[in-house]
Formats: C-alpha cells, sequence, structure tokens
C-alpha cells in the first residue's frame, strides 16, 4: 500500500508534529511519504511542494482576504490563492491520500474536490468543517452554513465564512471522504457539522515515541535545565501561550493568584514554554518564560523538571502536550469536556476543572501540588501512555481504516485524473515538487 500524508509541514507544531509520527508510525507497514510545502526534517520520503516564494505568496494573500474585516481575531484560514498541488498528488499515484493539516495557503477545497485516490482526512482542528476558522470558541454556525462569523467580526450574512462555507460545500459534495478524529469531542462536532456530517468519521488518537518522551529523574532533569532544586515548576506550553486565549493563559493566571496565597508559595515556579510577543504579563508566582522550544529532547527535559503541567485549554482537539507529559511520568490538569480531558483520567493522571471555574483550576493544581502518593501519580500516568497511545497501536488502527476504505473504492471509478505527463512541471524532482 501507498499512503501520501499531505501537511503542510512536517515540523514545529503540534498538527505537524502529530502528521510526521503518523507517518514514521507507518513507515514499516506500508510505503509511506509525506508532500509539504515547509520541510524541516532531512527524511528523505518528505517531499517539498513549490518553492518558499509560492508560499509567502499563498500567505500574503490569505492576509489580504482578511483586509475587509479589521476586527478579525483568531486563525482564520480562506484559502484564496489557487494553487495545483493536487496534480503534483495525483503524480505520485498514492493508493491513499491522507490529509492532515493543510493552511497557509498551502491547499484549497477545490484541490481536494481533484484529488483522484480515495482521501483520509485526519482532523487537526475543525477547519474542514467550518467556514474558515480552526476553532469555532462556541459559535454553532458552522451546523447551517456559517456567515456573522465572530472569528471575523462580521455581522453580516454573506461574509468570507459564508463563501468559504459554500465553496466546501461544492468541493466535499459526492467526494469519497473519510474523517479520523483525535477524540470524541472533535467527532462529535464533525457529525453535527452541516459539512461532514453525511460521511464517516472514525476516532483514532495520536501517538508518541514512547522512548524518546520517558522518564528522567527529576532532580537531574532540573539541574540540566539550570533550576533551583528546591522549587516546584507548573508547566505551561503551547505555540502561542500568552496570545491565543484558547489556550486558557487569563485562567491560568487568575488560579495563580490563588496558590499564591499559599504559604508555600514562594516555593513554586511557573514555567511558560512558546513565544511571548511583546512585554511579558506580570505573574502573582515567580515565572520563567521560555521562549521557542522546539525540540523533543528540551521538552523532555522540562516535563520531567515539573510536579504538573497546566493544559486550561477552552477548546483542544487532542492536547498533544498532555500525552507526552504523562509519557515522561509528570501528571496534568485539562478543563472537562475537551479532546485533552480524553487523555486524562480525572484524579488517576491529574484532574479534570470545570472550564471557566478558576477556584477549581486552581484546586486541580493543588491536587496534584499536595498528592502524598506522587510517585503513583507519575507511574499511573506512564502506564496509560504505554497501554495507549503507541505507534504500533495507531498504525494498525489506521492500517484498517485504510483497508477498508479501499474495499470500498474498488471497482468504483475514480475522479478525473488531472496530474500532467510525466516531465511537468508537478513531477517530483529532487525531493521536491515545483509550483
Amino acid at each position: 500500500m501507498n499512503v501520501l500524508h499531505v501537511n503542510t509541514s512536517d515540523g514545529g507544531g503540534g498538527a505537524a508534529r502529530g502528521a510526521y509520527w503518523l507517518h514514521q508510525a507507518l513507515s514499516g507497514h506500508v510505503t509511506s511519504r509525506m508532500l509539504v510545502q515547509t520541510r524541516v526534517t532531512d527524511d528523505e520520503r518528505v517531499l517539498t511542494y513549490g518553492a518558499p516564494l509560492m508560499a509567502r505568496v499563498a500567505r500574503r494573500a490569505q492576509q489580504l482576504s482578511l483586509r475587509p474585516y479589521p476586527d478579525a481575531h483568531g486563525l482564520f484560514s480562506s484559502a484564496t490563492l489557487p494553487r495545483q498541488v493536487h496534480r503534483a498528488i495525483n503524480a505520485l499515484t498514492p493508493d491513499i491520500v491522507n490529509l492532515h493539516w493543510i493552511n497557509e495557503g498551502f491547499m484549497t477545497p477545490e484541490n481536494v474536490r481533484h484529488i483522484t485516490a480515495p482521501v483520509v482526512w485526519t482532523l487537526r482542528d475543525v477547519w474542514p468543517m467550518t467556514g474558515g476558522c480552526h476553532y469555532t470558541k462556541g459559535c454553532e454556525r458552522f451546523t447551517a452554513s456559517c456567515g456573522q462569523c465572530p472569528t471575523l467580526g462580521s455581522t453580516r450574512e454573506d461574509d468570507l465564512s459564508r463563501h468559504v462555507w459554500q465553496r466546501k460545500a461544492r468541493a466535499w459534495q459526492g467526494r469519497n471522504l473519510t474523517f479520523v478524529a483525535l477524540s470524541e469531542w472533535i467527532a462529535r462536532e464533525a457529525r453535527r457539522s452541516s459539512l461532514l456530517s453525511a460521511y464517516e468519521t472514525v476516532v483514532i488518537p495520536n501517538a508518541l515515541d514512547v522512548e524518546r518522551f520517558r522518564p528522567l529523574p527529576r532532580a537531574q532533569a532540573r539541574a540540566d535545565l539550570g533550576l533551583d532544586p528546591d522549587l516546584r515548576s507548573i508547566l505551561f506550553s503551547a505555540m502561542n501561550p500568552i496570545q491565543d486565549h484558547r489556550k486558557g493563559f487569563p485562567q491560568l493566571r487568575a488560579a495563580l493568584e490563588v496558590l499564591a496565597r499559599r504559604p508555600d508559595a514562594d516555593q513554586l515556579e511557573v514555567l511558560v514554554g512558546g513565544p511571548v510577543y511583546g512585554d511579558a504579563p506580570d505573574m502573582p508566582i515567580r515565572t520563567r518564560f521560555l521562549g521557542m522550544i522546539d525540540d523533543d529532547h528540551t521538552m523532555r527535559q522540562l516535563y520531567a523538571a515539573s510536579t504538573v503541567t497546566a493544559m486550561p485549554s477552552l477548546e483542544e482537539a487532542f492536547g498533544k502536550v498532555a500525552m507526552e507529559s504523562m509519557s515522561c511520568g509528570t501528571p496534568v490538569v485539562c478543563l472537562s469536556g475537551t479532546g485533552t480531558a480524553e487523555i486524562v483520567t480525572h484524579l488517576e493522571h491529574g484532574y479534570h476543572a470545570t472550564p471557566l471555574d478558576v477556584t477549581d483550576l486552581a484546586a486541580g493544581l493543588a491536587y496534584v501540588l499536595d498528592h502524598p502518593a506522587p510517585e503513583h501519580l507519575a507511574e499511573q500516568s506512564r502506564a496509560h501512555v504505554l497501554a495507549t497511545y503507541t505507534f504500533e497501536r495507531q498504525a494498525q488502527l489506521y492500517l484498517e481504516v485504510y483497508g477498508r476504505v479501499l474495499e470500498q473504492t474498488r471497482g468504483q471509478p475514480r475522479p478525473r485524473h488531472t496530474a500532467r505527463p510525466p516531465g511537468a512541471a508537478d513531477t517530483p524532482y529532487d525531493r521536491s515538487v515545483r509550483e
């Protein structure tokens, strides 16, 4: 079986790492390759599409499409620039195309329409089911036809989100699509959505290299990172930890104000991973802002050095940070009702706090900080990951989906093939595919 994974990048963010790790997990079972817009790894099975200039042009087109919406806030992808990615995909003649996160101008709904192979699409956020937003922030209009988009700050029915929704509706119609959700939470959203409700959605969680993310002695990890050996750390890490309010930083800071009243508050420290734009905020507890961390080794040390990992995300498709943290033996405090809560069993691997209840979030952090048997929490967390989130288990579940999709499509005519003849500009060349 020849599987092609398509993602904007093969590293640098949670979706990219998740897609690349699945590619690795499957490599021992099938022929697995990736097609990306931006390549980070040196994996010879990863092909790049288009020149870096075209990637910048696509991102600029995305920015220009939002200019009529000065009140826009949050991530919104309009996929406005026409591209020919589907030609490159078809020229590679895969048996299965596994789409992942295809934004930042990489692919359009029309590209998806013209892929000739059966498509399995891993839902790494809700963009495939909305008019352009990546998380709905409680908006229910994706169950109809979008419009009046709160992410755009729009009050018009016939806005950009309605136009993108209509393009997706035309592109998805009659297409052979199967969706894989990382959690029951995002699967429920897909089944409620107007765009995806007619398609099969199965749940397969992310997986990770359990040897790369394994426990370290806390004292050793703290010494390696230059952290005070007498302090206990609360870790909070995200790609955009402060500005992206979906990650829950305002609630975390408010919970830290509660913890600051503890008599041992001077023995606590907060470690914030991820870039901070502008001045760092004042914090009620001693805090280190660590900046961007893009290597697994440092993340493993941070997990091992910390007493608890805080993940107060209001919306989360999965929560790879929680899985990585638990694999390193560090319990997690998250919010109930999110994708992360499906990873963390309440009171066994951490704590489920009530969303927007700052006092309960503080209580969850205190539950782990004050636990009488921290070694037991650590062992249970690690054991749960070993039983649930291994590459081998993930690979087998995906192979079952691929096999079923191929069986269902056997004998059915494929969509019209739009690949150029061999030797044309969109064929693989020197580990890249040209625009």
